[in-house]
């Protein structure tokens, strides 16, 4: 799926909006299950506000300086734009959040989200992964640290999800006045599948209609134009399609030097940036 085309990203031009908007809008990887609706999520004036947002970011910024938003990790980075998302949506309220679950000083996980939406009261769990493979089979799927497998993070969050039926979570939701039959079980899962060519149908459970990119071990397994121009994104940048300037762009011959990591191929449109239309990710592990 070419996530990049939606027509979202004419609208938003700061990144940390896009990036919000990129965990409320976007297909999952895999199919979980519980995915919740992006409809409950965005709520009826969840674009509206998004649009805010984008004309007047800067809450948002002062409140990821000061939730270290910032620090090293995706996931923490995603989380604290999700928690502000929940603290301040028209439709939201946020009753807690990271809260852990122990049992004879043992943690047994953490609740990453209790939030009403509407009338609703859910339990959610996010995650935001990158994986991809050789081929389409679902064992195959690793990160670009190789350690990091999707089916083992597919497991872990069925087990999250599971958490709140943990008799060590009943004092925590007495604590927050609810009981466990209260609560909807549902995942917010974001990121991209990598494969040598983008695939249309894939086999359950990944997601056909997933956010997909190319896989390459060799950059002379990737071909492009001479004309081509690339933008080498940090860990920070693979929340939403790049849109930068274009004294940040580089060529193949440059990007030919990256060894790992991630590249959005990007182009320019009628507003003077460069935004991204396909994205890559270059590794040196030999997923067969």
């Amino acid at each position: 799926m070419n996530y990049f085309s939606d027509p979202i990203w004419w609208r938003l031009k700061k990144t940390i909006v896009r990036d919000l908007a990129s965990l409320l809008t976007a297909p999952p990887p895999w199919i979980s299950s519980a995915e919740i609706p992006v409809s409950v999520l965005l709520g009826d004036e969840g674009f509206r506000f998004l649009l805010s947002l984008d004309e007047q970011p800067e809450s948002l910024y002062l409140y990821l300086k000061k939730h270290g938003g910032y620090q090293s990790r995706l996931g923490i980075y995603a989380e604290r734009l999700l928690r502000y998302w929940f603290l301040h949506a028209p439709h939201s309220r946020l009753i807690a959040h990271n809260v852990q679950v122990q049992h004879n000083q043992q943690t047994l996980g953490a609740f990453d989200f209790i939030v009403q939406l509407n009338e609703s009261i859910y339990h959610l769990e996010l995650a935001t992964k990158y994986y991809g493979s050789r081929s389409n089979q679902l064992e195959n799927f690793t990160g670009l640290n190789p350690t990091d497998q999707l089916i083992n993070k597919m497991h872990k969050i069925q087990q999250q999800l599971r958490l709140s039926t943990e008799p060590a979570a009943e004092n925590i939701l007495k604590d927050l006045s609810l009981e466990h039959e209260q609560l909807q079980h549902a995942s917010i899962i974001r990121g991209m599948l990598f494969m040598p060519e983008p695939q249309q149908q894939l086999p359950a459970p990944l997601n056909s209609l997933s956010w997909q990119g190319y896989y390459v071990e060799n950059w002379d397994e990737f071909k492009c134009s001479e004309n081509s121009r690339f933008y080498v994104l940090d860990h920070l940048s693979f929340l939403s399609p790049a849109r930068i300037s274009s004294n940040a762009i580089v060529t193949f011959n440059q990007i030919k030097q990256i060894r790992q990591g991630m590249v959005a191929v990007v182009e320019e449109r009628a507003d003077g940036c460069w935004h991204e239309v396909q994205r890559i990710m270059k590794t040196n592990c030999k997923n067969n």
